[in-house]
């Protein structure tokens, strides 16, 4: 099955497309890969992340909050803006969503894209980051003028900021790697349902910024 949804995703966005990600990954990943940002300390991890006032009650809000710490190691500030939970729609009707989405601002194109899912089944897990790959790159290239963009950042996206060869990568707990996925974070799925639980008690207790309504 999986092998037939890689080949649907070849013929949306094309064979040089893909090898394109493909070689653009290879250094993405080493860069990830060099800088360890926890090594499994969940203390380490929630002094990173209790100063940010973002809603962790949902499951992967902390995952998603993780890869973006390691991606502010790699993507300067003053050259690039880092962000997600970006949903798009055609027709009124909301099709998807982009977990992070990295964008040049000199260019204010998007440079990467990365689905974050914390599952306890791996394979679902991909399957589900691929399938929602597959759909962006199919309305991207079949119908682009009717993509709307809604963010909760209050930025204001449009389909010209991405293309067909826009790179792509996907990532999981702890063991992801050896199940496919294209890099993995330094927590464990039980380590990351721990962490959500710490910052939210730590917001609950008034010990940590609470996310804005």
């Amino acid at each position: 099955m999986r092998v037939a949804l890689w080949v649907t995703i070849l013929k949306a966005v094309g064979y040089k497309a893909f090898m394109f990600k493909s070689l653009y990954l290879i250094g993405v990943v080493s860069l990830l890969f060099s800088q360890l940002a926890f090594a499994g300390d969940v203390n380490a991890a929630f002094e990173i992340l209790r100063n940010k006032a973002v809603n962790f009650d949902p499951d992967g809000a902390v995952c998603e909050e993780l890869e973006r710490v390691r991606l502010e190691k790699i993507y300067p500030d003053n050259q690039y803006l880092i962000t997600g939970d970006i949903e798009y729609s055609a027709g009124g009707l909301t099709i998807g969503e982009l977990d992070t989405v990295i964008i040049d601002r000199a260019t204010n194109k998007v440079v990467l894209m990365g689905e974050v899912k914390c599952w306890k089944s791996f394979d679902g897990a991909l399957l589900k980051a691929k399938s929602q790959l597959q759909r962006f790159f199919w309305n991207l290239e079949k119908n682009p003028s009717a993509m709307v963009f809604t963010s909760y950042d209050g930025i204001q996206y449009t389909a010209s900021q991405f293309d067909l060869t826009t790179p792509f990568y996907t990532v999981g707990p702890q063991g992801a790697v050896a199940k496919g996925f294209t890099y993995e974070l330094d927590l464990n799925l039980k380590e990351t349902h721990q962490l959500r639980m710490m910052l939210l008690k730590c917001q609950q207790n008034n010990e940590c910024p609470k996310p804005q309504d």
